[in-house]
């Protein structure tokens, strides 16, 4: 039900938007079409700027006024005045290819359309005729002539081609739609079957001790004279490693399983992740100290730097989404290096001449990784397998988005893993 409301909504919000845009545009149109009109060139203007001279011989001159000139120049065009015998009386500027006799057809076919590929305007004054032409390639001039009965059948067929329209439109949504869907649920099948597998080995080593446990470890009533236990075939100090095995590799289960339940939230907008202004500082003395508290081994040693100017440095973030951000890299460096390394966690503070950013910067000296998952942990494409190191680096990247900040995965020259988290950019000028 949720989703087929979903779907009713964002098909809603895609139709009401492209009503909208369509609207827009009709518009935007319609401005630019009235505003092109009035800087097309008027004859009835010219005309009625054309003065009229009688000499005392009763001949008759013609002359524009200045403003009319002025006009006509600013159009790059040219005037003259033509008798009803198709004699041209008068012109200003006028090209010389151009006849200066014309017939009625002549003067039928440049009215509307042009004449020698120059866009012209008539008007008609006691005079005579007035013609006023542009220079050639400035406007498109053809009379489009629509009868009654395709009139008719444009309304008619209007409505159905906007219907039809529509019913494609919704046809192509749905089935995107569906797609998506199809594509999510294939991506959710792959990870669990990603995870599942990545349990089975921790599973199986705890099943495993658990089992050895159960069948060497004597009975309450095996004891001796004194109240101790009988002589067992496994040591007890046996016995502790294999409960500290299957208490890491539970662990182990318990961060997979975390890690699956966030990203498929992440991933499909089910959790409830709000960024509320943190203390980042604190968040990561906080997750740091959780996980020593869980007896880590002492072969690992994490160390945390601080810049002093960043000890109250507060962002708006999720503080369960970045703990589980820091305990994934710090979880990988451990299971990765199952010989022991060093763990650096540091926050930074780099100026450039314009912008000032934040960098959380987490590292190890351990193993590395080797180009190809490097090119994987750094591409934006989202992988159809699980690479080595399971969810924990795909994890990260979903909480880095999820917060619009950037991120980088590398080897140190010395082999380490290292992951480096632009966590803001700020203009300096703005503090």
């Amino acid at each position: 039900m949720r989703r087929l409301e979903n779907l009713i909504k964002y098909i809603v919000l895609t139709i009401g938007t492209l009503v909208f845009l369509i609207f827009a545009d009709i518009l935007i149109l319609a401005y630019i079409s009235v505003d092109e009109q009035k800087e097309s060139v008027s004859a009835k203007y010219v005309a009625n700027r054309l003065e009229t001279n009688a000499k005392e011989n009763g001949n008759i001159t013609y002359s524009l006024t200045q403003e009319g000139a002025d006009y006509v120049d600013a159009h790059n065009g040219f005037v003259f005045l033509m008798d009803s015998d198709g004699t041209v009386l008068w012109e200003y500027h006028m090209p010389k290819e151009l006849p200066r006799q014309y017939t009625i057809e002549d003067a039928l076919k440049f009215s509307r359309y042009y004449l020698h590929d120059y866009p012209v305007y008539t008007h008609i004054t006691d005079n005579g005729i007035v013609v006023v032409g542009t220079e050639k390639g400035e406007t498109w001039k053809y009379t489009l002539i629509y009868h009654k009965t395709t009139l008719n059948a444009y309304l008619y067929t209007f409505p159905t081609m906007i219907t039809v329209n529509l019913l494609v439109f919704l046809f192509v949504t749905f089935i995107t739609v569906k797609h998506d869907h199809r594509r999510r649920e294939k991506e959710r099948t792959t990870w669990i079957a990603g995870v599942s597998h990545d349990i089975r080995t921790p599973l199986s080593l705890v099943l495993g001790y658990a089992d050895e446990i159960l069948h060497l470890v004597p009975d309450s009533t095996d004891t001796d004279c004194t109240g101790g236990a009988a002589n067992t075939p496994f040591p007890a100090n046996g016995i502790l490693r294999r409960a500290e095995a299957i208490e890491e590799q539970a662990v182990r289960i318990k961060n997979l399983v975390t890690n699956l339940n966030t990203e498929n939230k992440l991933t499909y907008g089910m959790g409830s992740w709000k960024k509320e202004k943190i203390l980042l500082p604190a968040v990561i003395r906080d997750t740091i100290c959780e996980i020593l508290n869980r007896n880590m081994d002492e072969k690992y040693d994490i160390r945390v730097s601080i810049s002093e100017e960043l000890e109250q440095l507060y962002i708006k973030g999720d503080k369960e989404l970045i703990k589980r951000l820091l305990e994934n890299l710090i979880n990988n460096a451990v299971i990765h290096n199952p010989q022991g390394c060093e763990i650096s966690v540091s926050l930074t503070a780099h100026r450039s001449l314009v912008f000032r950013n934040y960098v959380l910067e987490l590292s190890d000296n351990g193993c590395g990784v080797n180009g190809r998952q490097l090119r994987r942990f750094n591409s934006l494409r989202k992988p159809s397998k699980l690479p080595e190191h399971g969810l924990g680096i795909r994890l990260v990247r979903q909480i880095v988005d999820f917060h619009h900040w950037s991120v980088h995965f590398y080897n140190h020259k010395s082999g380490g893993f290292c992951c480096k988290i632009v966590i803001a950019w700020k203009l300096i000028v703005l503090g």
